[in-house]
Order: structure tokens, then sequence, then C-alpha cells
């Protein structure tokens, strides 16, 4: 028998948890939840709070253990689901993420939460179309809810639809004028369950931005293979920038030496061409 009156249940370590979350306090918020994973570490939502906090502070990996957890006891916990769905994104495991969102809009096909998510999980792992058309079935299911044309934006920002983003955000703004049309305002006030995690708002790197704190770093420079990384990346560039310089301009030398500068030059522009697509966009 527990003598102490002042121990709290993993519900009320949850709902400070879930507030010190909200407040962007996520380090105290983590505390709570591990609070909460002391008392009952199979309690799925402490497991899917916590997964939501390790996202929320980097660790993809740590939160697909969580969410893990929190599925293995409760196998439709939205925030669990919704949660491994941009953790596997992360980790750039492309096929089960876009597995997880189609998983977890199978739940409530007419939930334009559901929508949301899915569009935002799948654009995050690179496929353009159905992310689209997820927010576009989104905003036809609630026109009224400013954050369904809000993901809409997000979505046509990634894609460089810019003509479109600009009219979503208008719309969003008509609709909730005294707030700011920003697309970390689909974030806003959705219950606990449906929220997404505060690891979504960033923007999702398409260029190298690696530091001593980033376990990643060393991928993100050298890569998976040759040429696949950004160090990879540059000696394709320079190679083709050397290499064109006596092709054009080199009227002094052997016509086969200029031939042969050109067809290096070109080759490694369509490389570096290829390659950097693939990078921005993997689809």
């Amino acid at each position: 028998m527990d003598a102490d009156p002042t121990r709290r249940t993993v519900a009320e370590y949850l709902k400070r948890a879930d507030m010190l979350y909200d407040l962007g306090q996520v380090a105290d918020a983590r505390a709570e939840v591990d609070a909460a994973l002391r008392v009952d570490p199979l309690d799925p939502d402490a497991n899917a709070m916590a997964a939501a906090c390790a996202l929320a502070d980097h660790d993809p990996d740590e939160a697909l253990t969580y969410a893990g957890a929190a599925l293995a006891h409760e196998p439709g916990h939205p925030r669990a689901m919704i949660t491994r769905g941009y953790a596997l994104a992360d980790t750039g495991r492309r096929d089960e993420a876009l597995q997880a969102a189609a998983s977890m809009l199978e739940l409530d096909r007419q939930s334009w939460q559901h929508h949301v998510h899915y569009a935002l999980i799948t654009r995050r792992a690179g496929a353009a179309q159905p992310a689209l058309d997820a927010a576009w079935n989104a905003v036809n299911l609630a026109p009224s809810q400013p954050r369904t044309h809000l993901a809409l934006a997000a979505i046509a920002e990634s894609l460089d639809m810019d003509d479109l983003a600009k009219r979503s955000r208008q719309a969003a703004e008509d609709l909730e004028p005294d707030r700011l049309a920003g697309a970390e305002e689909i974030l806003q006030g959705f219950a606990p369950g449906d929220r997404l995690p505060p690891e979504a708002r960033r923007t999702p790197r398409r260029w190298v931005d690696a530091d001593a704190a980033d376990p990643a770093w060393r991928s993100k420079i050298y890569g998976t293979g040759l040429f696949r990384g950004a160090l990879g990346r540059s000696v394709l560039l320079g190679i083709a920038v050397v290499f064109a310089v006596p092709a054009l301009l080199g009227s002094e030398i052997d016509p086969g030496a200029r031939l042969f500068f050109a067809v290096v030059a070109v080759a490694a522009w369509v490389g570096w061409f290829t390659v950097l697509r693939r990078h921005r966009n993997p689809e």
C-alpha cells in the first residue's frame, strides 16, 4: 500500500506534461512523462507522450521505440500513430512512413485531422501527389476550418506552387483574421490525441545543416554512397566548372582535348543535377 498522499497518478503527470509540451518546454514535459512511466511503464498514453517528446527533441529512433510500446498495448492510439509516421519519415524510412500514414488514414477517412496528418507525413516522406490530394481532401471535408487551408498552403509551398499557397493562406486568414496564418498554425488547437508533435513544425532540411550535436552529420556530409553526400555533390560541381572553362574558352587548346573537357564537364553537370534533384525531392 502506498502511504505517500503526495504521489501523483499517471494521468496527473501527463496532464502537466501536456501543458508543458504545449508551451514548448519539451525537456520539462519529458521529465513529467518519465515520472509517469515510473508509475506505469506500460501505459500507452505515457509512452505516446514520451515518443512525441523524443521526436521534438530530434531523436526519431527513440520516438519509434516509445511509439511502438504504446501501439503494442493500444494499436489504434492516435498520438502514437501520428508520431510514428513522422519519426519514420525523419529516419528516411520512406515506404514505412507512407504505410504508417495510410494506416492512420484508414482509421477514419472522414476525419479532416487525419487527412491533414496524412498529407504532412507523406510530404515529409517525399511523396508529392498523395500529400497534395490529402490536403485537398481535408479542405473539402472541413472548408470552414482554417487548419485545413493552412495544411494545403504548407504542402503547396513545399511544391513551389506559390499561387495556391498564397490563396490557401488567405482563405485561412479570412476564416480566422485575428490569428496569423502561418504554417505553424496547423499545430494549434488539436485535441491531444490529434496534435502534431513540435518536431513537425520545422521545415524539412533540404540542404546540409550539420553541427556537432547532430548524430547524423557524417551521413549528411559524406552521404550513403559515392557522390550522394554534400561533399560528393560539391566535388561533382567543381569538376563540371573546372572542365567547362577550358572547353568553352580554351581556343588555343587542341579540339580533341576541348571535346574531352566538354564531355567530362557535361557528365559531371548531369550527375550533379541528378543527385541534387533526388536529394531535394526523393520520389
